[in-house]
């Protein structure tokens, strides 16, 4: 369920299964198995895209403090 539909959550899978099996499974137990078969709810971070605009003041930046000593 949870790799055909990434956007069901680990208390939802545990609802489904008590009401087919009439067995209680924690929310929790679910997202440990989903996590140990690979399967997590946080994506990678992507780098933001920097413009030009963004990248002059950032180098402009760095240059003037490249020489700072630890004080």
């Amino acid at each position: 369920m949870a790799v055909t539909d990434h956007s069901v959550t680990s208390r939802t899978i545990a609802q489904r299964i008590e009401s087919v099996t009439h067995h209680s499974v924690s929310a929790r137990t679910i997202r440990r198995h989903l996590q140990q078969s690979g399967l997590s709810a946080r994506r990678p971070l992507l780098g933001l895209t920097l413009t030009q605009n963004h990248r002059r003041p950032r180098h402009q930046w760095c240059d003037e403090r490249r020489m700072w000593g630890a004080e």
